[in-house]
Formats: C-alpha cells, sequence, structure tokens
C-alpha cells in the first residue's frame, strides 16, 4: 500500500508542474502562449470578452485597482478597451463608429474675471470636453504667455464618462495690458483661450485747440460744451466703475494762434486726446497745421477733428490725407439730419449703443463734406455724402454743433444738457467717439 500511494504523490507533483511551468491550449494540443485558445486556423468561435456599459464599473476580484492589462467591451462606445498605468484607454479601433474619440472645447466655456495690468485680479475658465471615458489627470497649473503673470490652475481628478467640463481657476497679477494665452492639454488632448487684459485707470487728458470761433473747445472755457463735458465726467460713464475705465478726464487747451510749432508739439505730446472745433484757418498756419499731420501719422495720440461746412475753417481744403468739399450745404432746420452708415469699427457702434444703418443725427448749420476718404471707414453721410471717417487714430466729422447745447434749438444737445450718453443719438455717438479714443490711447501706450 505504501508504495502505491508513494506513486500517487509522484503523479500530483507531476500534474501540478505542468500546470505551473507549461502552457494551456483550449482546442489545440500546441499552444503558442501561455493562453492559446485556438482550432490551429480552423476555429470559428471567437473570444467574448467581459463587457460593460462603463469601464469604471470593473473590478479586481483580489481587491484594489484593476489590474494593468485588464482588457473589456464597453458597450456604450461599442469598443475594446484596455487598462493603462493612465487609466482606461481609448478605443482599439481605426474608426470607431459614429462616436468621436475624446476631445477638449476651450471656445464655448464660460469666462469670468476682469484683469487689469499690476493689478491682482482673479476669474475662472470652463473647459468643455465630449467622449471622454472615466480618465483621470494630474493637477493642471498653467502659466500665461504674451501677457505673463496670470495661472490657470485645477486640482487633479477624473474625466466623467461621456460630456463634461473642468473649471480652471485664473489668478495672478498681469505683467502689462494685451493678451494673455492659456494652452490646457488633458491626456493628449490641447486646445487654447485667451484674456484680455486692460490697462490700468489712469487720468486721460483731453487737449483742445482754441481760439476757437465757436467757444467749442472741451475746457471750462467752452461755453457751448457744457452738456458734453456733463457725459465725459459722469464716472457712471466714464470712471473707474464706468462703462470706459479711467480715473477721470483732464482738459487743458493750446492757442494755435500764440504758441510756436515747438510748444504745439509738446503740448500735444503731453496730451492723449486732441480736439478741435471751430479754428479759423487766419489763426494756424501751415506749419502748425502739418505739425498736427505729423503727430497723426505718428499714432500715439488719438484726434477728433470737426471739418465744418465754410472754407475758411481747418482743416479745409485738404489735411491728412483727405479732401474736403465746401459744398455751400447749409442746415437750419430739424428736418435734415445726418445718417448713420453702418461700419465695422466706426463709433456708430459702442458701448454706450450701436446706432442702426440710417439713424438720424441731428447736424446744423455749415455742414462739412468729404470729396476724399483717403480709404478711411465711413460712418456718417449727408445728403448721400461721407460726413464722417475714422481711421486708426483719427476721427474726421462734419460739424461741431453735433455736440454742442445752447448755440440755437438745432444743436445736438440743445435742450439736453445731462450727464446722460444715451440720451438721443447725437449722445450715444459723442461718447462713442471718446470710447474709440480712450481705447485707442491706453492700447498704445
Amino acid at each position: 500500500m505504501i508504495q502505491v500511494k508513494n506513486k500517487n504523490y509522484l503523479l500530483l507533483m507531476v500534474f501540478f508542474a505542468n500546470i505551473v511551468f507549461s502552457q494551456v491550449g483550449i482546442g489545440t494540443a500546441n499552444p503558442r502562449g501561455a493562453l492559446d485558445i485556438n482550432k490551429e486556423t480552423t476555429n470559428n468561435m471567437g473570444l467574448v470578452l467581459p463587457t460593460n456599459a462603463n469601464p469604471s464599473n470593473l473590478i479586481n476580484p483580489m481587491g484594489g485597482n484593476v489590474a494593468i492589462g485588464t482588457i473589456m467591451y464597453d458597450s456604450t462606445l461599442s469598443c475594446v478597451r484596455v487598462f493603462k498605468s493612465t487609466g482606461w484607454s481609448n478605443c482599439l479601433c481605426d474608426q470607431c463608429g459614429p462616436t468621436p474619440g475624446f476631445t477638449l472645447d476651450c471656445s464655448s466655456g464660460a469666462l469670468s474675471g476682469t484683469f487689469t495690468a499690476g493689478a491682482a485680479g482673479s476669474g475662472s475658465k470652463v473647459i468643455n470636453y465630449t467622449n471622454a471615458t472615466g480618465q483621470s489627470y494630474g493637477a493642471i497649473s498653467i502659466a500665461s504667455t504674451g501677457v505673463t503673470g496670470l495661472t490657470a490652475t485645477a486640482p487633479a481628478g477624473t474625466l466623467a464618462s461621456g460630456n463634461g467640463s473642468i473649471t480652471l481657476a485664473i489668478s495672478g497679477t498681469p505683467s502689462s495690458a494685451g493678451t494673455a494665452n492659456f494652452v490646457i492639454t488633458i491626456n493628449g488632448q490641447s486646445c487654447n483661450f485667451s484674456i484680455a487684459v486692460n490697462a490700468g485707470l489712469r487720468t486721460i487728458k483731453i487737449l483742445s485747440l482754441i481760439p476757437d470761433d465757436w467757444i467749442s473747445e472741451l475746457a471750462s472755457s467752452g461755453t457751448r460744451t457744457v452738456a458734453a463735458r456733463q457725459k465725459l465726467d459722469n464716472p457712471a460713464n466714464f470712471g473707474p466703475n464706468g462703462m470706459v475705465k479711467v480715473t477721470k478726464f483732464e482738459y487743458n487747451t493750446f492757442n494755435v494762434a500764440t504758441g510756436s510749432v515747438n510748444d504745439l508739439n509738446n503740448a500735444i505730446d503731453n496730451a492723449d486726446i486732441v480736439w478741435t472745433g471751430y479754428i479759423s484757418n487766419g489763426n494756424i498756419n501751415a506749419q502748425k497745421k502739418a505739425a498736427i499731420e505729423a503727430k497723426i501719422a505718428e499714432k500715439k495720440k488719438f484726434f477728433i477733428i470737426a471739418i465744418d461746412g465754410p472754407g475758411g475753417f481747418f482743416p479745409y481744403t485738404s489735411f491728412g490725407g483727405y479732401n474736403f468739399v465746401n459744398d455751400g450745404l447749409y442746415i437750419n432746420t430739424n428736418s435734415t439730419n445726418g445718417l448713420v452708415t453702418a461700419s465695422s469699427n466706426g463709433p456708430d457702434k459702442g458701448v454706450f449703443g450701436d446706432l442702426a444703418d440710417g439713424a438720424p443725427v441731428r447736424i446744423n448749420r455749415y455742414v462739412g463734406t468729404f470729396s476724399n476718404t483717403g480709404g478711411a471707414t465711413s460712418f456718417l453721410s449727408v445728403n448721400g455724402k461721407p460726413a464722417g471717417t475714422i481711421r486708426d487714430n483719427l476721427i474726421v466729422y462734419a460739424d461741431v454743433n453735433m455736440f454742442l447745447n445752447n448755440t440755437d434749438a438745432y444743436d445736438g444737445f440743445s435742450g439736453r444738457v445731462n450727464n446722460n450718453c444715451t440720451d438721443n443719438n447725437n449722445s450715444v455717438l459723442f461718447c462713442n467717439f471718446f470710447q474709440k479714443a480712450v481705447d485707442y490711447v491706453l492700447s498704445h501706450p
């Protein structure tokens, strides 16, 4: 009996050794790997993988994480997937039917926060994604480029299966005004977004050229621009928390009749916006006109120039690449108006309102028009002729009476001495003029 038992033990040992050290074949006597399920090359039955609608439902029967190399069939995405060190893979196929792969979208998610150069700021940006498969991702920290000083962050997490979003917290102190750019990458997919950084608040200096025959300078001596100054000085319109962010406006004048060309240049250099109303050509000689043209060409300051109608007033008849026509057009009735010409970048559109194409603007007395706009964008017409244009740092328009308040009943602000930038179409246009000017000045330090 003892001998038989010994033989049985020997057989068991041989059997277990075969299990431990040999390959397993199902349907074949010659396994070609650790596990071979085959009938040589004639098998007509396939391998059915474990199937689930979500790979996160799979478990490790020994406990802990799913083992790397685990394979399954995802019935939601209709494809085979494998578990890797970075999480579940995307579909293992060249084309996975109608369901596209994982993508990031930086364009549609909400962006919040206001950022100003040199000031600490914070906000957020939502990054949307589609067709995720439960992948995990590490902590995100992205430094801005272009304008530096901002960082977009998010803690580590796991993407939801299907569609979802990640919210980035944005904080820091922007180094300058301009555009801060970010590129986010998750699981091999990238997208980018940008944030506009405003210039730091500062006082904007307006220089009015005098002597102004119509007393239309914007300084306190301009008795006919009271309404205009009230609109500019209303902090709800232009102020630290206004529609246009500035500290305030400061008003100065320069006498082109008595000052030298050098003094004129210095005055413009010390200003941000230059305003001219109704200046006789007899008070501004050719050298000073040339100096103003040169300053416009430098593109450092913003100029707002009324051309008016009579040929004896600045800037007639040729100036800054424009030609003006004295066609004797005289309007002294409220029934005849200028008409807005819709433009893509003119002051007919702005933070104070968008004026529709053909919207009426009150224009009074002699009206200046263009015979050559020099390629500038037109935003206003009178009797079918261009009467208001913008080009880079220069607005030229038909008549300063559009923005005066007490010459006669047909002035643009007549009977409307208030600080409202939306009181009438003339108010909208005037305040949009200065929005354009401030935006230009702050972006061209």
